[in-house]
């Protein structure tokens, strides 16, 4: 499977679903199960080698201002959220996080763990077995360095769209006011 093929069918998925998020996870899986169980695993280390582009802190900084605090296992799921959007959404969000700001109408499924393990249960449908070795493993930690969200000027100028997003949503968590990112 190339990558071509890898984003053909997230995108279509996402198509298909629509803004439904919980329905594109469906989606997906149901047409990793069409899959061969090659195509499976191939798909299972490219959304890994995916999943791990986005392994950064300026986008885990940015996650944070557009949904509150974010641990390890919450940026997981934000991972791969992101990448349910497809390969336009995740390459804008690589160079510019702090367009992140646009999936915020989707923002209540940024945390569930919808996608995790869809290829796993995609496989053992297709031979009964799991994948017969574990993918590759990605980086222990984000690339680059965390910012200082307390720091409300800096975080402003880092993110424009994504601050003023919470100046018009007040009820979402604010890493300055807290002290805490």
């Amino acid at each position: 499977m190339e990558w071509e093929d890898f984003w053909r069918i997230v995108e279509r998925a996402r198509a298909e679903g629509g803004a439904d998020t919980e329905r594109v996870a469906q989606v997906l899986l149901r047409r990793l199960r069409a899959l061969t169980p090659d195509e499976i695993e191939w798909f299972d280390d490219l959304w890994l080698q995916a999943q791990d582009s986005l392994y950064r802190w300026s986008i885990r900084d940015a996650a944070t201002l557009l949904l509150g605090s974010v641990d390890d296992d919450d940026f997981s799921a934000v991972q791969d959220w992101i990448l349910s959007h497809g390969m336009p959404v995740v390459r804008l969000v690589q160079n510019d996080p702090d367009s992140l700001v646009e999936l915020a109408s989707d923002r209540h499924n940024a945390r569930i763990d919808w996608f995790c393990g869809l290829p796993l249960d995609a496989h053992i449908a297709a031979t009964g077995a799991p994948f017969a070795i574990d993918g590759p493993s990605g980086p222990e930690t984000p690339v680059g360095a965390p910012g200082d969200l307390t720091d409300e000027t800096r975080t402003r100028q880092r993110f424009p769209r994504l601050t003023a997003y919470l100046d018009r949503n007040p009820w979402i968590e604010r890493p300055w006011e807290s002290g805490t990112d």
